[in-house]
């Protein structure tokens, strides 16, 4: 009989972030006491949502809908983006989908040659890299990575030695880019960290200069933990009034995944015109007549309510106060010969171990004596590097039960680095 899981982590000892055997410190998903939010939130937009279709009486909420999808929802995100963001977007440039992976799935079938490359950083979203690898026809290449940024230089180098072994790639009216890039450039997963405003005016500039796309992935971008707005994204950077503007070179990839619920399964791509209207043409989308199109008129009446917004600070303060707990912990208790640096935003902490130490093995020592799990870095990585790195989510946990794990973690790690040292 198939197992009736009932969610994503269910059935896995290690991945059960519900099991409170074992407290898992790496699952990058909201926890109950934030997700019981959402039930009256949505009860409240589907009775204003139902009671506009009554009121109209066409249903269109109920028929199929436009490719780039509903407009009411592209209208409204538009202007919740814009405040929260603080930078213009406009809805002509959005595109729903069923989320960022989808996103991302959508630009590699649409404008990205089949026998391309996909560049992506030294450590990177897991899932994207597993993603990538059911392109067998493409090619995966690691971009090294210095102070938790991309190496530029060599990243320049990297670009004109494939160039030079083959410009045989397939461009077509669709397939517009032989290469993408694909970044996390605010509030890096598993860094933390945010790319700085210059290095984002050189990646654009890369971009244009090789005309490759650069996909970023931005699910994490309003979670800003400073009192001010969050950083432009580098969608901002690809300024269409630039006098060496090439028609646009950077996708912003967006989902509700991160800031109000993973099942909601609905997200956005913010892309220029060039890119938008080969989206538009897009088998799936144009015969699909848009996706999730009934959740989608939901969060169109969630975000005019200001619903939304409500949310957003919620999460904001939450995760802001999760954040100095877990660091105020690390601070005090993580060796000496450890690091890691603040992020300020989104929700991941990134750690450095000891140079002689596998984060692997760590981790299956440290749950079975601590009762405690994370994440290592060579999940991360292409070529599984960064054997000495842990990535800690403050996203699933209440404060106190974050509290308890980090200082376990960090006394399990001073004594597993210390019997490690000592056998070596």
């Amino acid at each position: 009989m198939e197992n009736r899981h009932r969610h994503l982590f269910d059935g896995n000892t290690i991945l059960n972030v519900y099991n409170n055997d074992v407290i898992n410190l790496s699952v990058g998903a909201p926890g109950p006491d934030l997700l019981k939010n959402c039930g009256e939130m949505m009860l409240k937009a589907t009775q204003h949502r139902l009671e506009e279709e009554k009121n109209e009486g066409k249903y269109y909420l109920f028929q199929y809908g436009t490719t780039p999808g509903l407009w009411e929802c592209r209208d409204e995100l538009k202007n919740f983006l814009s405040r929260r963001y603080g930078d213009q977007v406009d809805d002509e440039n959005l595109i729903l989908t069923c989320g960022a992976t989808h996103g991302v799935q959508l630009i590699l079938n649409s404008i990205i040659s089949p026998n391309g490359i996909i560049f992506v950083e030294q450590v990177t979203y897991m899932i994207a890299l597993d993603a990538f690898k059911q392109f067998p026809l493409m090619k995966i290449i690691m971009v090294p990575m210095k102070n938790n940024y991309v190496d530029f230089e060599k990243f320049d180098e990297i670009i004109n030695n494939e160039l030079k072994k083959n410009n045989n790639y397939l461009i077509t009216n669709d397939k517009i880019f032989w290469a993408m890039f694909y970044t996390i450039p605010t509030f890096h997963n598993p860094t933390g960290m945010t790319i700085p405003p210059e290095s984002c005016k050189k990646i654009v500039d890369i971009a244009r200069k090789y005309s490759i796309v650069v996909v970023c992935d931005d699910v994490y971008n309003l979670l800003s933990y400073n009192d001010d707005l969050p950083p432009h994204r580098l969608f901002y950077y690809d300024d269409k009034n630039d006098v060496d503007y090439k028609g646009g070179n950077v996708i912003s990839n967006g989902s509700f995944s991160k800031i109000l619920s993973p099942a909601i399964r609905l997200g956005w791509l913010e892309c220029p015109p060039r890119i938008s209207s080969i989206l538009k043409q897009s088998g799936i989308m144009k015969s699909g007549g848009a996706v999730n199109h009934y959740v989608s008129g939901v969060i169109a009446s969630l975000l005019h309510l200001k619903l939304q917004d409500e949310y957003v600070d919620l999460l904001i303060k939450t995760y802001q106060e999760r954040l100095k707990i877990v660091c105020d912990i690390l601070d005090r208790y993580l060796p000496r010969c450890c690091s890691y640096k603040k992020p300020d935003g989104g929700y991941f902490v990134w750690i450095q171990l000891h140079q002689e130490c596998d984060a692997g093995k760590f981790v299956k020592w440290c749950q079975e004596n601590y009762k405690v799990t994370a994440i290592p870095g060579s999940r991360f990585s292409l070529i599984d590097e960064s054997k000495n790195y842990l990535r800690l989510s403050i996203a699933f946990h209440k404060s106190e039960v974050l509290k308890n794990a980090t200082k376990k973690l960090c006394q399990g790690l001073l004594i597993y680095i210390r019997q490690s040292l000592v056998k070596n």
